[in-house]
């Protein structure tokens, strides 16, 4: 593992089941047109940023997002499997507000500990944790020093419990939002997180501010 190697974690543009407020998971739900600009504000303000390689989940709306990125430094992404969305079981499909009526109890208490009380049928916390530890070891003994991971909200929130140990009762009071991303740096054989949630890019939109990627003058004109 290079010493000091910095790993971007973004999420991947709108979708029409963002929109609507409809579990997403495992299903392969592709990004809207406006998902599709987000994919390209984060490409546009990576483009500047010398990264070595750009890892994706396998599900469309991460991959598009993924290779917008990559094709900016003529890359392909690396597909990961292990990074897929949480399988969220029978909910998957549904939408929040249609839960909350009718199934108001078992979502409120989804809600205040969703990795440890999950939907009927949905993966659980040892099986998630696993696969991300998996992710995880292979991207840290890639060898690369400059890396970006395109997943999801739910597989960021648990990165931050696996990866930088944080509590994972306590992570899904952290906002992640489509095309946001945030950076972990190793340093002394130990991740720091540098920044989280970082849309500045989506939200400029053609404002015209110059956007560092890290904060180390790697800047962007959108």
């Amino acid at each position: 593992m290079p010493e000091n190697m910095r790993i971007i974690l973004a999420r991947h543009g709108r979708t029409e089941w963002n929109g609507a407020a409809r579990f997403q998971g495992k299903t392969d739900v592709p990004l809207t047109e406006e998902g599709r600009t987000q994919a390209g504000a984060l490409a546009r303000r990576l483009s500047s940023w010398p990264l070595e390689a750009v890892y994706t989940s396998p599900l469309s709306r991460a991959v598009y997002t993924a290779e917008a990125i990559a094709g900016a430094h003529e890359l392909k992404p690396i597909v990961l499997p292990e990074l897929r969305e949480i399988d969220f079981g029978v909910w998957e499909g549904e939408s929040i507000p249609d839960l909350d009526a009718k199934q108001h109890t078992q979502y409120t208490r989804w809600r205040a500990d969703p990795f440890f009380n999950p939907p009927p049928e949905a993966e659980t916390w040892p099986v998630l944790s696993a696969r991300l530890e998996r992710a995880v070891k292979i991207i840290l003994e890639s060898g690369y020093s400059r890396v970006v991971v395109v997943s999801h909200g739910g597989i960021m929130r648990a990165i931050y419990a696996v990866f930088l140990g944080l509590n994972a009762h306590k992570v899904w009071n952290m906002d992640v939002s489509n095309c946001a991303m945030s950076g972990i740096e190793m340093r002394y054989g130990r991740p720091c997180l540098v920044f989280e949630n970082d849309d500045l890019h989506v939200r400029a939109g053609k404002a015209g501010e110059d956007l560092p990627v890290w904060g180390d003058g790697h800047a962007v004109k959108l």
